[in-house]
């Protein structure tokens, strides 16, 4: 950061005369002295000032035609550039934060009475340096319990283009994958532990909700969605968010990313094996590894599920750091369940069997909110038990069973057309998990039922399973994330496993949602 910068002094200057172009700053000499990084800064700073200005300022208490008065404080930016994307990122500002207070630009400045209530809305802005590439951060906050809320957008000066909040962490040396696997299991960890610790899963578990809130934060933490902040030259925060059952749903939420890269540290690995299955959690990666004996042999009578082969599966949407692992069973027969402990205490799980039902994705289910407080999982014969902070254990079994019934998620829910290929195709998904669906150009028709399993960064994952239909022909598994675009009303359905019925060969496709539903 610190050889971006102490910029020279002469390119610095040029860049002055050169409008909203120009060459990156290049390092200080080594060895300049502190009198010559001081005037560097300051033609840096001068230059980076002037690149950015107010477009619309307004500081005023204003009382509208209904004798309303409200405290206005408002500061928009632009950029000091005439390329295409400096007026596009001009226009959205504008559009944004200033169109609906215009009208009180030439309004008198009202005074207020005794002990007269005055909301307030205010809006201002941070610009956030790296070379000649900008982070325009802009805050706002309309008053009243709810907080404020932060918005960003990055611009490189030196080639008049806006840039994504990937190509500014490249320019850093950093990794934006990985950066993005650290917000969302920073953000996914913060969202578990105000469920666990607040109780407030009771009323939303039932109706899908508390599946939309985890996927409505996983999908709101995408890095073209964060804010990049460098409050310090060496310290760098994306701030992003997590659903909240406070105010109006959010919880704004700041992940400091660290700019050097530290000693790699020793993984934590964490083992357990019992009966025929085995699972293996190192950091981020966990795997489930089955075994083909009698017991897992018999699930081909039992439940269709054929194990050829010794076979190992990744585990889909864990975002936790976890600290003990267990496997133990639900039901008579061999039905494993790999129960996952996070660090803040909350018990996670993967029910082996029923995922398996809708085919080899291996799914964690949402965490068991009631099954907090943990410190250690304990097997006791066949089933695991939770031991608490106060002493007390728990039986995990029983809270499996009752987290396993949850109706779809209201944003999959509804019926759905896939107009593509100049076919017909249909599906239709009820919250208890009835699903009817007509491909192949609404000649094959399908019945079924739908299973909630958890939710992944593509969307909230289903496990779909079928009859056969009225003509013999057999039917169909397969395992799907769906995420829902309230705005455009499209589904956009992404296939984890199994056989797409819509289109064979494609793992992606989008819905449109009947205006009825």
């Amino acid at each position: 950061m610190k050889h971006k910068r102490l910029a020279a002094v002469v390119l610095a200057a040029a860049l002055l005369l050169t409008g909203c172009g120009g060459a990156a700053a290049p390092a200080a000499p080594a060895g300049s002295g502190a009198a010559a990084q001081s005037s560097a800064d300051t033609v840096v700073q001068t230059a980076q000032k002037d690149r950015i200005t107010e477009q619309f300022t307004l500081e005023k208490t204003v009382r509208d035609e209904y004798g309303i008065t409200q405290k206005l404080t408002v500061h928009v930016p632009q950029l000091v550039c005439d390329s295409p994307d400096a007026a596009y990122i001009n226009e959205e500002l504008a559009a944004m934060y200033a169109a609906d207070f215009r009208q009180y630009e030439d309004s008198p400045d009202a005074e207020l009475q005794q002990d007269e209530w005055c909301p307030q809305t205010y809006i201002n802005w941070d610009a956030y340096w790296y070379g000649d590439c900008v982070s325009l951060v802009v805050f706002r906050y309309d008053g009243g319990s709810d907080p404020g809320y932060s918005r960003g957008w990055c611009f490189d000066f030196a080639t008049d283009q806006q840039v994504s909040v990937a190509e500014m962490l490249q320019r850093m040396g950093l990794d934006p994958d990985a950066v993005q696997q650290q917000v969302l299991r920073q953000a996914m960890q913060v969202f578990d532990r105000e469920m666990a610790q607040g109780a407030y899963y009771e009323g939303l578990r039932s109706g899908g909700n508390l599946a939309s809130m985890r996927m409505n934060t996983l999908e709101n933490n995408q890095l073209d969605d964060l804010c990049l902040l460098l409050p310090e030259p060496d310290r760098l925060v994306l701030r992003g968010g997590c659903s909240s059952t406070a105010g109006w749903g959010w919880r704004q939420l700041d992940v400091e990313i660290p700019l050097q890269a530290a000693d790699p540290q020793p993984q934590t690995v964490l083992t357990d094996t019992y009966g025929s299955a085995s699972v293996q959690l190192e950091g981020t990666q966990g795997t489930i590894t089955l075994r083909r004996t009698p017991e897992t042999a018999a699930w081909d009578a039992d439940y269709g599920i054929r194990l050829e082969q010794d076979r190992t599966y990744p585990i889909l949407g864990i975002y936790n750091e976890y600290i003990d692992l267990c496997i133990g069973e639900l039901g008579a027969s061999f039905h494993p369940v790999v129960y996952l402990l996070t660090k803040d205490g909350v018990v996670e799980y993967v029910d082996v069997l029923r995922c398996l039902i809708f085919g080899s994705a291996l799914v964690c289910q949402d965490p068991i909110y009631i099954a907090n407080q943990g410190v250690a999982l304990e097997r006791s014969g066949s089933e695991v038990n939770l031991r608490r902070e106060d002493g007390s254990v728990l039986e995990l079994a029983p809270l499996t069973a009752e987290w396993n019934v949850q109706e779809i998620p209201s944003e999959a829910v509804g019926a759905f057309n896939d107009m593509s290929d100049d076919q017909f195709d249909w599906m239709d998904v009820e919250s208890n998990g009835s699903v009817q669906m007509g491909v192949q150009d609404n000649s094959v028709f399908y019945h079924g039922y739908a299973d909630y399993l958890g939710v992944v960064p593509e969307g909230m994952v289903l496990g779909v399973w079928t009859n056969e239909t009225a003509d013999g022909a057999p039917g169909v598994t397969f395992v799907a994330a769906m995420k829902y675009d309230l705005y455009n009303e499209i589904l956009t359905l992404t296939m984890l496993d199994g056989q797409n019925p819509f289109a064979e060969g494609k793992t992606q496709l989008q819905l449109i949602r009947c205006p009825d539903t």
